[in-house]
């Protein structure tokens, strides 16, 4: 266990306190974290909260969320420093808004419906002095990511209903004040267990919603969870959140009303946030994380105690490392696709290794063994997310405090690690050369290029440089790019530019007279692949930028089999990091195998960094039925 700049006590003072819950763990009186001194009334209570749980009962799980307005107050970087917000967020069967959706718990062969309602005002005029709010931020739909199921629409149904269909078109999508959409998943008998979540994926306001509180877990069960060990073992729902809001301490706030998000900008021209700072030049500032709505909860847990922790990293741009002092992370899935064996993940300051990586949209699911009695933290540890001329850094931070207290009268709570080999669906099975030759072997090249500058630092400088009229925010901010080859070698003719203008004062003259279309962000149909319904293939994505990003597939997982050309052990997944470092003359690239299995229709593929989705770093994939 670890100092952390004046906030933690030391194992002495703990047990000076004789600190003991035997006769039961304290539950938590209001949604406030931990206090300054850490002091007694603190320890005495768990703050984590657990999201409302709700379950599939014969086999369906019906669902009606809203979309709305949520006033509250949030904390900053310390607990104890509370904002007045007002931010989009989800409610749930007549209950009001809250700081996450529900946890959607089913099974395979589920169905799962979700009838969405926006209660969210209308959008507001795109005016010619700020045509960033094109965005039309209070347009909505709905994504279920990761899931394995049906993206069209079910023509067939009496009422329309659609499948993890988020291809809308600009004008299309929930409409505000009383706009209702069905949406039904049919989850296939044998997909993998393991942790997926919902969000908003509207083209152009994905990460104005995702940067709100618009997110929810789901869950998938599986054998693995009818194991008696896994079963008994407490499970805790980890929404990583890191809303964006205007506050006193962010000197260009862009007219928006104090604790709100409203403009895109305020997302773009400085997407790793602000809040948590370092002392370093090559760390860079980031957004506070929350674990549903809480800043540094308290977790409370038996000396011995065995409980299986679900991690998602919701955040719309930032990276996660994460580790837990003196313990190990004992990992059986990655994102929502389990192994047979565990990951092992101990503390990096005890015997080296690193952290459990999560990207913007991955998840993990962990199971943790208290140690001894004593204060540990679950930290997020220093994160390389740029690999420039000069590295950047998101800086260290600490994301909950564990109490573990003394075992006293355990009871029936789980004291045993589930025992290997865990059972995973067959659809996991690995991708072979046989299987991939035999289903059509084609191999495609994708490259991702976002237009702009590369320095993340120039976004934190322009932040007290009101002067720079126009100015670069990043490879975010500026404009987007994609370029596609086919097998390597043919670059398609239709490739499409996108540009964000990041200016203080984007109406001023030299911007005015600019043709409409360059400021409007590339459509998410712009360019489709076409792929033949049961085909496997290969492709590789190429990153031209220093900056490494998150790319997401919708509905098909990857089988993941190189990084940077190299073979690895392959891994499956739905999001997977593409490496820094990469330039026009040198990519870098992930390959990965793909089965287009089950369920014929269109999705996208994108940057799951949401203000580079919207800006344009998107690509439509059609899967064409047999004929």
């Amino acid at each position: 266990m670890r100092d952390f700049e004046r906030e933690e006590l030391s194992r002495r003072d703990f047990f000076g306190l004789g600190f003991s819950v035997a006769s039961g763990i304290l539950l938590p009186t209001s949604l406030g974290g931990c206090g300054k001194d850490g002091g007694v009334r603190d320890l005495r209570q768990q703050t984590f909260v657990q999201p409302a749980m709700l379950e599939s009962e014969n086999g369906l799980l019906h669902v009606t969320l809203t979309a709305d307005y949520w006033n509250t107050e949030l904390s900053g970087s310390h607990p104890e420093t509370k904002y007045s917000t007002s931010l989009r967020a989800y409610g749930h069967g007549g209950n009001k808004p809250s700081y996450a959706g529900p946890t959607l718990v089913v099974k395979g062969g589920d169905d799962l419906i979700i009838d969405l309602i926006n209660h969210l005002p209308f959008n507001p005029p795109a005016a010619p002095n700020d045509p960033l709010l094109y965005m039309k931020p209070n347009t909505t739909n709905l994504h279920v990511h990761g899931l394995h199921v049906f993206p069209g629409i079910y023509k067939e149904s009496n009422h329309i209903e659609y499948g993890d269909y988020v291809v809308d078109s600009n004008s299309g999508g929930v409409v505000p004040r009383g706009g209702k959409r069905r949406y039904r998943y049919k989850i296939p008998a044998d997909h993998p267990a393991g942790p997926f979540y919902y969000h908003p994926q509207f083209h152009g306001s994905s990460a104005i919603q995702a940067a709100s509180l618009m997110q929810g877990a789901i869950l998938i069960r599986g054998p693995i969870d009818e194991l008696p060990d896994m079963e008994q073992a407490t499970e805790l729902v980890f929404l990583f959140q890191a809303p964006y809001f205007a506050k006193d301490t962010i000197k260009n706030n862009f007219g928006v009303k104090y604790g709100s998000l409203e403009k895109f900008k305020q997302i773009a021209i400085h997407p790793t946030g602000h809040g948590i700072k370092s002392e370093q030049d090559t760390y860079l500032d980031a957004q506070p994380i929350l674990i549903n709505g809480v800043r540094q909860p308290t977790i409370v847990i038996k000396s011995g105690e065995v409980q299986r922790w679900r991690f998602i990293n919701t955040q719309a741009f930032n990276y996660l490392n994460l580790n837990l002092d003196d313990h190990v992370l004992h990992q059986f899935t990655h994102d929502g696709w389990g192994t047979t064996s565990y990951q092992e993940f101990p503390d990096v300051s005890q015997r080296g290794g690193k952290g459990i990586s999560l990207a913007a949209g991955n998840r993990s699911s962990v199971i943790v063994k208290a140690g001894k009695p004593g204060i540990y933290l679950l930290r997020s540890l220093p994160v390389k997310i740029d690999s420039d001329k000069h590295a950047f850094f998101l800086p260290e931070d600490v994301l909950a405090r564990i109490v573990v207290v003394d075992d006293g009268e355990a009871g029936a709570l789980a004291k045993k690690i589930p025992d290997t080999p865990l059972p995973v669906s067959d659809f996991l099975k690995p991708i072979g050369d046989e299987e991939f030759s035999r289903c059509g072997g084609r191999k495609r090249s994708i490259l991702f290029n976002m237009k702009g500058g590369n320095d993340l630092k120039t976004a934190s400088a322009f932040q007290s440089d009101r002067s720079n009229p126009v100015g670069i925010a990043s490879d975010v901010a500026s404009s987007a790019e994609i370029l596609i080859t086919q097998n390597g070698a043919r670059a398609r003719a239709d490739s499409a530019r996108a540009s964000g203008i990041s200016a203080e004062d984007s109406g001023s003259s030299e911007n005015s007279s600019m043709d409409p279309d360059y400021l409007q962000p590339q459509p998410s149909n712009s360019i489709v692949e076409y792929v033949v319904l049961g085909s496997v293939e290969e492709w590789t994505i190429f990153n031209f930028n220093s900056l490494c990003r998150p790319f997401h597939i919708h509905v098909n997982p990857m089988y993941v089999t190189k990084i940077n050309g190299v073979p690895i052990d392959p891994f499956w997944c739905d999001t997977v990091n593409l490496p820094a470092g990469g330039t026009s003359e040198n990519p870098t690239s992930v390959t990965f195998r793909m089965r287009f299995k089950d369920f014929s229709g269109p999705f996208v593929m994108h940057s799951q960094m949401l203000q580079e989705s919207d800006l344009g770093l998107i690509q439509r994939v059609t899967v064409l039925p047999v004929e």
